[in-house]
């Protein structure tokens, strides 16, 4: 996820790229074999389609191994629980080469480009080419491209630091999360787990950021989830940004892990909380913005449809709600979440421009130099840089962010999280939400496919000679064919597979 940005920019500077792909594609195809099946149409077709995908990447590994790959290469590519089988695949498939093509040949391009960015940097990758170039898989004239940007980068130390730092963080986390997966998975024991299901949910979102999934075992917080429905749904926690409601925790939590709850329960108890909010506040969405939002987050998730009389009870608010001397008392997330709020209900167009231009400018006070605060007086901070990366994507305003340096705050503040991060019950809410902000930021940078988002990676991790060539492009152009791409919802923000 942290990777796509780099494979577009340097798929756009390498211009023999095209020669590696085609090469890659030949030699994997010679050494796996049996492409040339054809796939039986009918009802089964899906199924006999995963059946024969699955059966690729497990003969993919060995031979993988033998050009150098380890073990951690593959996490997030041909163990990623995430590779599908889309409608689009299914039409396009006749034989067993279409599954290749279409499905494995973009995962091999990933690893392969990720052993060249630690070949820029001085850092492995340097075996996996020089094997694949012994094998005929590596052109002559790709290396020779290749070498030539690792000149510039020899030339520009700054940026082989940076780039190094960017590319090591998905294996630290990783590695930070495999030795802890003990004390993980202690946390979600039954005894005292609603006190921690806000940390679980927490840690959650980064194992499924990393797609770790297969790596835990949730069988505790599952056998939680469906026995202590009433506990987790009617207990009534600390509820900010960081700290979401217990409900929408565990909504989150059962709809990620498959896990089967009592629906009927869950519906009835959003049914009643909609009339609490109508009898608590005043105006719901101004005075209780963010316990609002994780109530929209979960009937979005859970589907259920709000009438338009309802969603105005919710949102309505008097003009003095959105005077300067109001607003600059709000949190940043807390301004963009009314945002939000608004885009998810659908009705972010209907609002009066007035008060969308008070909260803009309001979020706009926050934004110093290249740091970003949670408050105007106030210090940088995580969450609230996902959460501006974020709006101006949403309202398609993403190239007035372009000239921010954000991406080294991020980094600097991954890094320094993980250094004090622990997995225990006295573990840091705050510390672990900064960290899962930050790595949403980075996926925001590298999933929102507009040359704007693309600048920040450049300007950051790249040689100037390569960022002024995506700076200048007039028409730059992103490969959809040769490697996966993941969107982010301008709705939700969440992640499109």
């Amino acid at each position: 996820m942290i990777y796509q940005g780099l494979f577009n920019i340097l798929s756009y500077y390498l211009k023999e790229s095209s020669l590696l792909y085609i090469s890659l594609n030949n030699y994997f195809k010679k050494k796996l074999g049996g492409l040339e099946k054809r796939i039986e149409q009918g009802p089964n077709k899906v199924e006999i389609i995963k059946t024969k995908m699955q059966e690729l990447l497990k003969s993919l590994e060995p031979k993988l191994k033998k050009l150098g790959f380890e073990d951690q290469d593959f996490m997030n590519t041909i163990h990623d629980p995430f590779i599908k089988v889309k409608d689009i695949h299914t039409e396009n498939i006749t034989f067993v080469s279409d599954i290749f093509d279409m499905i494995i040949q973009p995962i091999i391009n990933e690893m392969v480009f990720k052993k060249i960015c630690e070949y820029l940097v001085n850092a492995n990758g340097q075996q996996v080419i020089i094997n694949l170039r012994k094998n005929d898989a590596f052109p002559l004239e790709s290396l020779v491209e290749i070498r030539e940007l690792k000149d510039l980068f020899d030339n520009n130390i700054d940026k082989i630091e940076n780039l190094r730092d960017y590319i090591q963080l998905e294996d630290k986390i990783i590695q930070n999360y495999l030795e802890n997966e003990e004390e993980i998975e202690s946390l979600e024991e039954l005894k005292e787990t609603r006190n921690k299901l806000q940390l679980i949910y927490l840690i959650y979102r980064i194992i499924y950021f990393f797609n770790l999934e297969r790596i835990f075992d949730f069988t505790n917080i599952e056998t939680y989830l469906k026995e202590h429905i009433d506990e987790w749904l009617t207990t009534i926690p600390l509820v900010t940004l960081k700290n979401p409601d217990l409900y929408f925790c565990g909504i989150y939590l059962a709809h990620n892990l498959g896990i089967e709850i009592d629906m009927k329960k869950v519906k009835e108890f959003i049914s009643d909380l909609y009339l609490e909010y109508i009898d608590e506040f005043e105006s719901p969405l101004m005075e209780g913005s963010c316990a609002l939002y994780y109530y929209v987050k979960s009937i979005d998730l859970l589907d259920i449809k709000i009438e338009k009389e309802n969603i105005q009870k919710l949102i309505e608010a008097k003009e003095d709600y959105f005077k300067e001397t109001n607003l600059k008392e709000l949190e940043t997330t807390c301004l963009i979440v009314v945002l939000k709020t608004y885009k998810i209900l659908g009705v972010l167009d209907q609002i009066e421009e007035e008060k969308i231009q008070a909260i803009q400018q309001e979020i706009q006070n926050r934004i110093t130099g290249d740091v970003i605060k949670q408050f105007r007086d106030g210090l940088y901070s995580s969450e609230a840089t996902y959460y501006v990366l974020f709006l101006h994507y949403m309202i398609d305003k993403i190239e007035d962010l372009s000239d921010k340096n954000l991406l080294g705050n991020i980094i600097d503040r991954i890094y320094r999280n993980l250094e004090v991060l622990d997995f225990s019950e006295d573990t840091s809410y705050d510390l672990l939400s900064e960290l899962f902000y930050s790595c949403e930021s980075l996926k925001l940078l590298n999933c929102i496919e507009e040359k704007s988002m693309l600048i920040h990676l450049a300007r950051f991790l790249f040689p100037k000679e390569i960022y002024n060539e995506i700076e200048k492009a007039e028409d730059f152009s992103f490969d959809k064919k040769n490697f996966r791409h993941l969107g982010v919802s301008p709705r939700t923000g969440e992640t499109l597979y």
